[in-house]
This record gives structure tokens, sequence and C-alpha cells, in this order.
């Protein structure tokens, strides 16, 4: 790695280890922390490489904010609360640093991180017999449009449920953050 190489990557750990911790202590990714860490992004690929840094920043900043920005979009029409805008912006903010492909590689190792980071976050509040329960539920009632017996099984499972207790939540940012010290530091699909 040569030294520019090293002042972006020890730059972006930087920013993803504060709005990890950031959005494991508060569940929210601020603005504050984001827009200026993806002009700092863009702005330090203009110096280090002119004309074609700028460009290779900016590709990696509207990559990184379309990918995320198409599923948080289609969830929020249909009401449904997976993902924050902040994660959206977090992505854009690291593709600025990485560029498009290494945006892509990012979110791939994100996308296999999560379930680990859910499963941990599961068994952390001890949660499993509620998380396995309303996964099924919602497993049955998706297929049932296919196998109706499902559906009545999904019906039988939500009168099982207490919905007082609420579901273990997990911040997608620390697997964005995962994914991007992956993408970073290993080989990781290249």
């Amino acid at each position: 790695m040569n030294w520019f190489a090293q002042i972006i990557a020890a730059t972006l750990t930087t920013l993803v280890i504060v709005i990890t911790i950031f959005d494991l202590r508060e569940r929210r990714i601020p603005n504050v922390i984001v827009f200026p860490a993806a002009l700092v992004g863009i702005i330090m690929h203009c110096v280090g490489h002119g004309w074609s840094g700028l460009l290779f920043s900016l590709k990696g900043f509207g990559l990184g904010f379309l990918l995320l920005f198409v599923p948080y979009f289609v969830g929020r029409t249909v009401g449904l609360r997976t993902m924050g805008a902040g994660d959206v912006k977090f992505l854009a903010a690291i593709g600025a640093f990485l560029g498009g492909t290494d945006v892509l590689r990012a979110l791939l190792a994100a996308l296999l991180s999560y379930p680990i980071l859910a499963a941990i976050s599961v068994l952390r509040e001890r949660k499993v017999k509620l998380t396995w329960l309303r996964f099924r539920r919602v497993f049955c009632n998706f297929f049932g449009i296919l196998v109706p017996s499902l559906k009545l099984y999904a019906i039988r499972l939500e009168s099982q449920d207490d919905q007082s207790l609420t579901s273990v939540t997990t911040p997608f940012g620390a697997a964005l953050a995962a994914g991007t010290l992956v993408a970073l530091y290993t080989g990781f699909l290249r």
C-alpha cells in the first residue's frame, strides 16, 4: 500500500469506528459526521489524483448512495422500517473513500456479516425463542401465498406471540463498518 492509500485507509477506518460506536449507542448515524466525512473522501481523492480522483470518488459516492437508497425507498413505500436514511448516507460516504468497485465489495461483506451480528444481538438479549417464533411467523405468512396451510400455521404462531415484547434490532451501520474493514484490509472478492 502506498502512502496515499494508507492515509485513505486510516481515515476511513477512524470514520467507521466512530460511526459504529455512535450507531450502537444512539441507534442513529448523525449527518454532522457523515456529510463532512464524504466531503473529506472526495477532497482527498481530488488532491491525490486530480480530476480522475474526483471522478473515482464521486462514482463511489453515487453508487454507495444508490445501493441502499433503492431498498430504503421501497421499504418505506410498503411500510417497512428495515433501515434508516443514515445507513444510506453512511454507505455513500464509504463510497467516497473506496470508489465504485470497492463500495460494492464493502456492501457484500456487510450483508454477509449482518446475520452474524444479528445472531450475537439475539443471544446477548436472550430472545432466541421470541426471534425464532417471529421468524417462522413471517416466513409462513410470506410463503402462505403459495401454500395455504402455511398461512393457517402463521395465524397459530401469531396467537402465541406476546406483542408487548420488543424484537431485537441490530444496527446495520455496524455491519457496514465490518464490511468496509473487510473490503479495505482483505482481498475479499478481488
